[in-house]
This record gives structure tokens, sequence and C-alpha cells, in this order.
């Protein structure tokens, strides 16, 4: 029996407050009536439109049985509901697959689907029971009474030229179309969605995959037997089916997992363009370092290579193994071709950060850029040319071992039977190459092929083309020598020495130079020269440019020649510091500062005055002998005792003095101090002194200086 609700009446069922259930009412469109009374319109909810949950709490109200008997109902139609909505998924899923099938496999659902569908038209009309009506429909099939079109009868299967139509056939048909749509009726169609293998078991075998790409169904079996005993194990061919099925699904994770490198070439999404940031030319280059797959006369050698994105213009360069310095060689030979690079990307190897390298980049200023460890990604360009050289020229060269150990294998099989029998242990390479002729080879190959072959990259456009049509500025180096000395690689410790006076020591030998001379004690910068052995590059720390320094026992040059033209220079240096720091001493007027300094203390203890102290003499006998001595010798010293003269006599001199002040005479000095105080007020005073005054006041300052000998006047 319908009936309708209040809200205030399903709030209480709910245990809600009338506005939360009316705002839910507004939000899911719950249907509503009105009923008229007084005061107005009253709104109202038909019971059965209301939602599951609603409905439910509605019902529990009136007894235990009813509500339990409702809440089933509502679970069963909810079950029948979702059934339905499975069926529905399933076969609009299933249209998606099908339109993915051949279109063999189409036309035979097709064909499958009307057969079901003439079925259920059969039963329409007969109003038959459904299997009853059914076997009947098969027995007018295999009369031949039931007109077909040719396309349908072609799906009725057949055995031994007799249709072998039945009711498990059409029941297994309707099942796949009503689970899995149109493509469940193909043949050969197996859905994704289905396997008897359960869940617990698909992810223990999933694992055993993951971590062991290549095992056997068979070990996969064991696995499933002895980790889960005791219960049901699926067939051996359902597992094969599901693993199949699964690695298809995963085939890129599976192959990330076996091969990292393969995954990146093969499926690694590349949506992006590396170069789309690169507009100059020699805005950007790209090392790197491969081993080659060529054995030479003096062994196996690596390539190291560079490439410039804008133009796509390459470099190889053959050498021993992947060292700083050869990455400054074929640095040196690009840039003396192409110009000076704004940025060198690079991987993190030790050829590329070492002290050489970043000290070259940094002192021609080119902003070095490293990339993340094992993501040769990050340099596609690089990467992209040496698949390209070693997929070319490189496998037509004598002593080629292949690009892997399978191409090893095929070229070891080439031998017969009794080249491998008469030459046992013999390598199977031809090797008459030598590194000399293989970067030959490098430099014909990238200057006659590679730089003139159109490039996909480049739209069509060869390397050389590209870099002919720039029309911008390329910053070039004119002096090839000044080249060199940055290209060299510092000495041991950064290349820090310090200038000794036997020259500067490089691994043992003493390196000297005329130019070294002033520099002693200083801590310089060394480069060594990699086509002498017997020389080096000085540098100041700033970078500034100080010499060429030899070793004579290297090259042969004559030390003797070397040290006197050293010993010239060091003297005139030191005299011309020696000149400029005594002219800076007279500025200064620090000649006679001990003098100052006296007297300056002299001013600050002045009034100073110390207090009494009570004393005692002290004297032992022969103290007062001592005393005795010395009172002698001061006699002796003082010579004759002044005459005495009288008060008139004193006046009179007293006169004297008093008029040769008024004459602007000055009396005589009482001691050589004063009479060089006097000598010097004159100079100062701007008065003339003679020879003999200068000279004898050159004297007293060097006994001043020294004490060695008395000034006399």
């Amino acid at each position: 029996m319908d009936h309708c609700l209040t809200v205030n009446k399903i709030a209480e069922y709910l245990g809600r407050s009338p506005r939360m259930v009316r705002m839910r009412a507004n939000r899911e469109n719950w249907p509503t009536v009105y009923q008229n009374v007084r005061g107005g319109p009253r709104q109202l909810f038909l019971a059965s439109m209301l939602p599951d949950d609603v409905r439910c709490a509605i019902h529990q109200d009136p007894s235990a049985c009813t509500a339990a008997g409702f809440a089933r109902g509502i679970a069963v139609n909810a079950e029948r509901m979702a059934a339905e909505r499975a069926r529905r998924e399933a076969r609009e899923a299933g249209l998606a697959a099908y339109n993915a099938l051949p279109q063999e496999r189409r036309d035979e659902a097709d064909a499958r689907l009307a057969i079901l569908q003439a079925r259920d038209a059969f039963l329409e009309a007969t109003r038959l029971p459904k299997k009853k009506g059914t076997l009947l429909y098969i027995k007018e099939i295999k009369s031949g009474t039931v007109n077909m079109p040719e396309d349908m009868a072609s799906a009725i299967p057949r055995r031994k030229g007799k249709i072998a139509l039945s009711w498990s056939t059409l029941c297994r048909w309707e099942k796949a179309y009503n689970e899995q749509g149109r493509a469940g009726l193909a043949g050969g169609y197996v859905s994704k969605s289905t396997t008897s293998v359960p869940d617990h078991m698909q992810r223990f075998v999933q694992g055993m995959i993951i971590d062991h790409p290549h095992v056997s169904i068979a070990m996969v079996m064991q696995g499933l037997e002895a980790r889960f005993d005791g219960q049901t194990i699926p067939s051996t061919s359902a597992v094969r089916r599901y693993a199949k099925r699964w690695k298809d699904e995963n085939a890129s994770l599976l192959l990330y997992i076996t091969n990292p490198d393969e995954w990146k070439n093969r499926t690694m999404f590349a949506f992006g363009d590396m170069d789309e940031q690169v507009e100059r030319l020699n805005q950007l280059w790209e090392y790197d370092s491969t081993p080659g797959d060529v054995m030479l006369t003096d062994g196996r050698h690596t390539l190291i290579g560079v490439v410039d994105v804008y133009s796509r213009r390459a470099k190889l360069l053959v050498s021993p193994s992947s060292k700083a310095e050869a990455v400054a060689a074929l640095t040196r030979r690009a840039i003396l071709d192409w110009g000076v690079p704004e940025i060198a990307k690079t991987d993190n190897g030790s050829d590329y950060v070492s002290r050489h390298m970043v000290r070259v980049f940094n002192d021609l200023e080119i902003r070095q850029v490293l990339c993340p460890p094992f993501t040769p990604e990050n340099k596609p360009h690089i990467e992209r040319f040496f698949k390209t050289f070693s997929h070319s020229i490189v496998e037509l060269l004598p002593g080629y071992i292949g690009h892997s150990v399978a191409d090893r294998k095929a070229i070891e099989a080439r031998r017969t039977f009794a080249q491998r029998l008469m030459k046992q242990g013999s390598d199977p390479v031809e090797i008459n190459l030598s590194s000399e002729e293989l970067q030959t080879i490098c430099d014909r190959w990238t200057r006659a092929m590679y730089h003139h072959n159109p490039h996909s990259g480049l739209d069509g456009q060869t390397p050389s083309q590209a870099a002919r049509e720039w029309t911008g500025p390329v910053r070039r180096i004119g002096d090839e020598r000044a080249l060199d000395i940055l290209l060299s690689p510092a000495a041991s410790n950064g290349g820090l020495r310090e200038v000794t006076k036997k020259g500067v020591k490089v691994d043992g030998p003493y390196f000297i130079a005329p130019e070294l001379a002033g520099h002693e004690g200083e801590t310089v910068r060394v480069l060594l020269d990699r086509t002498d052995f017997g020389t080096i590059y000085v540098f100041a720390q700033d970078g500034a440019y100080i010499c060429r320094a030899i070793n004579p026992e290297q090259t042969g040059h004559d030390r003797a020649e070397i040290a006197a033209k050293a010993k010239a220079i060091q003297k005139r240096v030191i005299r011309e510091a020696a000149a400029e720091a005594k002219k800076l001493a007279r500025e200064a007027k620090t000649r006679f500062i001990a003098e100052e300094i006296l007297g300056y203390r002299e001013t600050q203890i002045a009034n100073i005055v110390e207090m009494p102290r009570s004393t005692e003499e002290y004297a032992t006998p022969m103290l007062e002998e001592a005393a005795r001595a010395v009172e002698d010798v001061r006699r002796r010293e003082m010579g004759p005792q002044p005459i005495a003269i009288t008060e008139d006599e004193e006046k009179r001199a007293e006169a004297v003095i008093q008029l040769a002040d008024k004459q602007g005479r000055r009396t005589l000095p009482a001691s050589d101090w004063e009479k060089y105080e006097f000598l010097t007020q004159d100079l100062v005073d701007g008065n003339d002194l003679t020879d003999a005054e200068l000279a004898w006041m050159k004297r007293y300052e060097i006994f001043l200086e020294t004490g060695k000998f008395e000034a006399k006047s």
C-alpha cells in the first residue's frame, strides 16, 4: 500500500533533522506530491519512490518480521539491479572489444547474434517454454524449414557435414553475449576478465614472473603446489593461459625489468623534443663515450663523440680509454672547426667531471650541464649518432666484433668446422686495423657521409647545410696556441705549486725560467704541455700568465745561462723594490721613530710621581772599596776642577750672551747632538750648509744607526 509521508515524519524515521532531510530531497530530486490543507499546500513524499535506505528505515517500525522481509526484498532488488548494470557494462565493454576484432570474427559474431535473435522471435511466436521451444527451433533448422540468409547459415557449427547445433551451444552463446557482449560471440575470443585462477594465486604467478621473467610454467606450477598446499590448484593449461595473457598485457613492464635499455629505446615516450629550446649554432653540445665494436691491432679502443645539437654536426675521437685528456683533445678539434659552444651536456662520469675538464670548461666560459646517472635519454642526439655510426660503416670494417653477444656468436659461426679445428684458440675476427687508421675512417665518414646525408631531425636538411645557413655570430679562438695551453692538463694537487729559489717543482724535477724572478714564495698554478714533457706554463692564482718554464735536463737548455738571466732579473726586481721601499720609508719619516717613541712614552710618565718608600742603605766591605774605585775614576774623567769666578766676571759673561742674542748669533753647541739639532734646524729654516757640515751630518747619522765610529766636528 502506497502512502505519503511528510518531511518531519521521514526525519523521525531517519533520526535526522527536517532541514537535513529537505536538503537531501532537493539534492536527489525525490518525487513529491502536494496536498491542499489549511494554510496552503503541504509537500509530501511517496514512500514507494523514496531511496532504498529511507524505505528500509520506514518499514523497520511495524514489526521485526516485516522489517526483515522488506530489507531482504530491498537487497534482492539491489542485487538484480547490480547484475543488470554489470551485464550492461559488459556489453558496452564487449562492443569496444568487438570493434577491435578482425572483420572475419565480427561477421561470425553478427551471425551468431542473428541466430539467437531468430530463436527469441520463434519462442515469442510459438509461446512455448524456453527449452522446449529452443529444441523445436533447432529441429526446424536441421530439417531446413527455417529460411536463413547465407551469412547466418555459415555460422551454424557443423560436424562431418551435418549441423551440430544444440541446446547447450545456444545457451553458451547466450551466456557469452550477456557477459561479454558481441565480442563474446566471436570464435576464439577469450575474455580478459575471466580465469579459473583465484586472485591470490594470480598475484603469486605475477610475482614469480616479475622476479624470474624467464621461469617456465612447470616451475610456476611447482611453486603453486608448494605455496598453496592443501588448496585446489588450477590446471596447468589455465595457469599457462593466465600467464600468457598477463605477459601480453604487461609486455612493457617485463621488458623494463629484463632489459631497461631496450625498454627506453622501444617504448619510452618521446612526445617531447629535446632540441626544441636550441635556437643557435653551438648553443648546446652533447658528449658521450662508448666502447668500439672493432678490434684493433693495438687493442679495443673507446669512441668519444660530440654532437652540435642545432646542426647535428658530429666528431669522433678514437682513444684507448675515455679520459679527461682525450675529452679535452676532442673539444680542441671541435672548437677549432666549429667555434666555442655555450653549453656542454655530459654525463657524470669521472672523465667528464674531473678537475681537468671542469677547469677547461670554466676557463673557456662554457657552462657544463650534468645528466643524472643512467639516463642516456637525456642525451638523445649523441646516443642516436652512435647508433647510426655503429650500424653503418663499422659493420663493414675488418675487425668488427658485433654489437652484442649474439652478433659475436654469429661471427664465430661463420667459420667452417675445418677452420675452427685447424685454428683452435684463434680469434674468428680478422684484426688488421690500427687505431690511427680507424680515426681516419671516422673522420672521413663524418665529413663525407654523415654531414651530407639528410637528417630527419633537421626536416630533411643535412648537418653541413644547417651549419652553412646559420647567419648569426660564431665565437672563435684566434690564437690556437692559447687554446692548447688552456686545454693542457694541470699538474697534480690541482696544479698549485710554490715558487722556490730552485724554481717550480713538478713531479720531481724543477722547472725554471728567468721570469720567475720576483715571484719567490708565491703560489702559482701550473699547466702541463701535452706535447713537451719538459715544459710547463705558469699562471698566477688570479689567472694572469707569468711565463713558460722548462726543465733543462729534459729540454737540453743551458741551465747556467737561464740561472744568470734569472739572477740578473731578480737583482733588478729587488733593487727596484728596495728603492720603492726606501721612498715609502722617507715619506713615512720613520727613520728616528725610536726617539719619537721614547719621547712619547716619557711624556706619558712625566706626571707620575712615585710615593716615597722607606729604605736602608746596604753596604759590604767590597761595595765600599768599589765605591772608592768609582770615585777615583770620576775624578780622573772630570779632570781639573773649574776655576771659581767672581760675581763681576759672571755679570760680564751674561752681558756678552745677551749681546749675541740681540745680534742673532747662537752659542756654541755643548754636544754633538746639540750641534746636529742646530744644523737640522738650519735645513728646516732654509739656510745653506757647507759641504763639511753636510758631510758631518751624514757621518753622525751613520753613527746614530750603527754606533761603529765616532763622529767628530
